[in-house]
């Protein structure tokens, strides 16, 4: 399975993301520290992961999203083919900055990318009806959608709680959701162009 656009993703997460979990200075080259003091950290928060100074939550943030990138990542590159996975991938990012212009929130991690690759596992559940070759694939399918839709949404969604609770809850599940909703949107807008040719 060759997919050299998931592997490069890969590759640039983890040379932005892993000096930094030892340099507060390297993290301040390409991630969200307002106010921000180069232009290209807003193209290059995507590659980031967790926060300045804090080792720990880098790496976590990073294995996570590197694991679902991994699975997630290959398998649609893999039924998209390179120029349609660069398409969404790239559309997907731009959603990314735009999102974070239009609402004043700047987070970093590939999340905000990952999440537009999500509604095209729906594919591999409906050719699973057709054909039982793909009951496997479409079993592992579920598995992902309810963890990064189920599960992540409800974890993402408590998480701010845990630094503002006063804040309200509804407002914490928008701002620790925000990014992965405006991904998925990406991916269905695509998805829907894309749909007879997959389905």
């Amino acid at each position: 399975m060759k997919t050299p656009i998931t592997n490069t993703f890969i590759i640039i997460c983890l040379l932005v993301s892993l000096p930094s979990a030892f340099s507060a200075s390297y993290f301040d080259l390409f991630s969200g520290e307002l106010p921000h003091e180069y232009w290209w950290q807003k193209l290059t928060m995507a590659f980031q992961h967790g926060a300045k100074g804090q080792p720990v939550a880098i790496l976590i943030h990073l294995s996570l999203n590197m694991i679902l990138l991994s699975v997630v990542g290959k398998e649609v590159e893999s039924m998209l083919g390179g120029k349609r996975f660069l398409t969404l991938s790239l559309t997907a990012w731009v959603g990314f900055i735009a999102t974070q212009w239009i609402s004043g929130l700047w987070i970093n991690g590939s999340s905000g990318i990952i999440w537009a690759y999500s509604p095209f596992l729906l594919v591999q559940i409906k050719w699973a009806k057709q054909n039982e070759a793909y009951q496997a694939k479409a079993g592992r399918s579920k598995g992902i959608l309810i963890l990064m839709w189920g599960i992540v949404t409800i974890f993402m969604g408590l998480i701010p709680l845990l630094f503002n609770p006063d804040h309200p809850i509804l407002y914490s599940f928008f701002f620790g959701n925000l990014f992965h909703a405006s991904a998925t949107a990406v991916g269905f807008i695509l998805f829907f162009v894309w749909r007879k040719q997959l389905l």
